[in-house]
């Protein structure tokens, strides 16, 4: 015994040793032309990427000012590149889309799944697949459709029926906000819905948030190995693990009840097209399991959260700016009335209302970084030499309040996205999904829930602050996602 503890203590010395030595070298190397940035510590790097800040964001911004919109950090020996504003961000993420589109693979066994990568951490051809294969999914269930339209109407109808049992009481709107779009992915992904109690579905949405919760990216065991073996790395690595296992339990028990009853002539959802396509064995390296319950989560975190979250800044800012909530309901009353819910065919009809959900996503930033990219090879941005292997990651916040883009870019204006005919006016520089071909797949489908959601519960309710409450505060709550501290409001009906 005591020689295998001698062994390990020697490895982790070992171990130990070549990291200091990588760092030494890679923090104090030359290098040719690299972004500047701020000094690293030794080992460590620079610590601002470790701080559990809630407005990390606004540091990260800050830095710009001083080492330009792409400066470089280090996560221990990684060197990490921060591309800040729009015209460094399109140049890095579409005009050199191919040196800089590939994920990390650093970052795949840490989300807890050693096989089957799906899409969000997949590169090369086998993303390019996948993706092909989810986006068409997505259209022939209905994305930008009629049918799947009827799904996202009834989750209103769920909200609506929440909101009125509130009794014009202060309520908290996120937690029901969740609910509706996890709902709206479960209907495609699974075929169902799910009462909002349903303990099946209680466990399935809280076991998403803490895997959601759980992998921050710039979470030290992401890039120190030894620290997984403290206690409170040890700790991190049960919990991913165990929160992984259970979706995949869920999920392999719901694929199980869909081979029992599956048609290929009958194709009812995700699960059965991925069934038709296993069947034909078309490609069975990549159509696994593994990479369908990969998939299966990375649309579940993609669309429901961030899409909730995003409800929930709407909402937000309609109770702190009550002239463009009135003005909102005015163009919604004069184009459609009340005597029908709002439809997607009315897109196009309601300008100012589109300017206001886009105005919200502008500011409220849900996605404030794009997930980490890697250069495939040594390339140059901005003028400076970008290393093979080097991190990248957008700074989408500061794209939003670019002043070369935007005027008095913290102020909020929906008229910023209206011409002088009252038009909607596209701007570049309006990057909530990221941009190039890493755009968030789900882009098509949030913008549904979104305009259907905000057009409809602004028809029927007057939103309003909760009295006898502080007024709600605009600042986010740093991790994944931008998320607005909790709030109550109160909703009448019209």
């Amino acid at each position: 015994m005591s020689r295998l503890r001698l062994a390990i203590g020697m490895k982790f010395v070992v171990v130990g040793l070549l990291m200091f030595m990588t760092s030494f070298w890679k923090l104090f190397s030359k290098k040719s032309n690299l972004p500047p940035g701020p000094k690293p510590r030794l080992i460590f790097g620079n610590e601002i990427l470790f701080k559990k800040d809630p407005k990390g964001y606004l540091e990260l911004t800050k830095l710009a000012e001083t080492y330009g919109d792409v400066y470089t950090l280090y996560c221990g020996s990684t060197v990490m590149i921060i591309v800040n504003g729009y015209d460094a961000i399109h140049e890095a993420f579409v005009k050199k889309a191919d040196v800089f589109t590939d994920r990390p693979q650093l970052f795949v066994p840490l989300v807890g799944v050693s096989r089957g990568t799906g899409l969000t951490y997949n590169s090369g051809q086998p993303w390019k697949t996948l993706r092909r294969f989810t986006l068409q999914t997505l259209r022939d269930f209905g994305v930008g459709k009629k049918s799947l339209e009827e799904k996202i109407q009834e989750e209103i109808s769920v909200v609506m029926e929440t909101l009125i049992s509130s009794n014009e009481k202060p309520v908290r709107m996120k937690p029901c906000l969740l609910s509706a779009a996890t709902n709206i992915i479960c209907s495609v992904m699974f075929g169902e819905r799910f009462q909002y109690d349903e303990a099946r579905f209680t466990q399935l949405t809280g076991v998403l948030e803490e895997i959601f919760k759980l992998n921050a990216p710039f979470a030290k065991e992401n890039f120190f190995p030894i620290t997984r073996w403290f206690p409170s790395g040890r700790q991190l690595i049960s919990k991913r693990r165990a929160a992984i296992e259970k979706v995949k339990s869920y999920l392999s028990k719901t694929i199980t009840e869909h081979r029992k009853t599956f048609d290929r002539d009958n194709i009812r959802d995700f699960i059965d097209l991925y069934l038709q396509v296993c069947e034909d064995k078309s490609d069975p390296e990549l159509y696994t399991e593994s990479n369908i319950y990969k998939i299966i989560v990375d649309l579940f975190l993609a669309g429901g959260e961030t899409t909730g979250t995003s409800l929930d800044w709407c909402l937000l800012y309609m109770i702190l700016y009550p002239d463009v909530q009135a003005r909102c309901q005015e163009e919604i009353d004069q184009v459609i009335g009340r005597g029908r819910p709002v439809s997607l065919t009315d897109r196009g009809t309601l300008p100012y209302v589109e300017a206001t959900l886009l105005e919200v996503q502008r500011i409220g930033n849900t996605l404030t970084f794009s997930l980490p990219h890697v250069a495939n090879r040594t390339s140059d941005l901005r003028g400076y030499t970008i290393p093979k292997d080097s991190i990248i990651i957008a700074n989408l916040y500061s794209a939003h309040i670019d002043p070369k883009y935007w005027d008095k870019p913290h102020s909020f204006s929906p008229e910023r996205f209206l011409n002088d005919k009252g038009s909607i006016k596209r701007r570049d520089a309006f990057v909530p999904f990221s941009i190039g071909p890493r755009l968030c797949i789900g882009e098509p489908l949030a913008r549904m829930e979104l305009f259907l959601f905000f057009t409809n519960l602004l028809q029927k309710f007057q939103f309003s602050t909760a009295p006898d409450s502080p007024k709600p505060s605009v600042e986010g709550i740093q991790a994944l996602t931008l998320t607005p501290l909790p709030y109550d409001l109160v909703a009448r009906l019209r």
